[in-house]
């Protein structure tokens, strides 16, 4: 793959609407309504097909994103990226056992219940997997799989895509760099809120949001290094390295 990013419009000095940044927070404010129906109401729920392809699709198309050669990023570049995965997981354990119980014990959660659904991120997953199994006519334990394959195979590639190749990098020519890497982490983070449908009208605000957190902070990561280095190559490799990690550590 090679940039289009920045290409110009022939006969016009104006970038189109998509190009812009309000169109970019347009188009990705629109995304999350399929992405709220594809995880609630229609029939495949809790998996997004269509919202995959209109997150992939659309950047490919209008020619948003920018990798260049892998030759362009250095060796060291390359051997920072484990780096930087397990350096954010390990953080965001941290903040999932460790902080976490402190603010909602803060907020007046008895211990007893930190463990719920509503608290607990994994109990959280657990809770929207035993949803989604008798609608899909699955085990449980084969929609988990199926699901968080899913999710490893397009989230490294499409989310990057769609978020600091089109959104961060739509914002960044009138907004400047560090708008544009909080506005993309912050839609990006946001997104995450849909994939609990399934356990609407029980959402489990607390431990989405949790999850929200940690995927606003890993964003504004990514956006810092595709800033860095104007290629999405370290930023999908980090972002594949940080949701394989779990499976390869158990």
């Amino acid at each position: 793959m090679t940039s289009n990013e920045g290409r110009s419009i022939p006969g016009s000095d104006r970038l189109r609407w998509h190009r812009t940044g309000a169109g970019a927070v347009g188009v990705a404010l629109a995304l999350m309504v399929p992405a709220a129906l594809e995880n609630g109401v229609v029939p495949w729920s809790p998996f997004y097909c269509i919202y995959v392809a209109l997150a992939v699709g659309l950047p490919l198309v209008w020619g948003t994103y920018r990798f260049g050669p892998p030759r362009a990023v250095r060796w060291w570049q390359w051997a920072l990226c484990p780096v930087v995965a397990v350096g954010c997981q390990f953080l965001g354990s941290i903040a999932v056992h460790s902080l976490s119980p402190v603010i909602l014990g803060a907020l007046g959660v008895p211990a007893a219940r930190m463990s719920e659904p509503g608290y607990d991120m994994g109990a959280m997953f657990d809770a929207m997997f035993q949803a989604a199994a008798p609608r899909l006519g699955l085990e449980v334990a084969r929609v988990r799989t199926l699901y968080l394959g899913f999710l490893v195979l397009w989230a490294g590639l499409g989310e990057e895509l769609f978020y600091r190749g089109y959104v961060q990098s739509a914002v960044r020519r009138r907004r400047g760099p560090g708008l544009a890497i909080v506005v993309a982490a912050f839609l990006f983070a946001i997104r995450h809120y849909t994939q609990m449908g399934l356990l609407w009208p029980h959402y489990p605000w607390a431990a989405a949001t949790a999850w929200v957190a940690i995927g606003f902070l890993f964003g504004l990561v990514l956006g810092y290094v595709y800033e860095r280095t104007r290629s999405l190559w370290m930023p999908v490799v980090i972002h594949y390295l940080f949701n394989i990690l779990p499976f390869v550590l158990g």
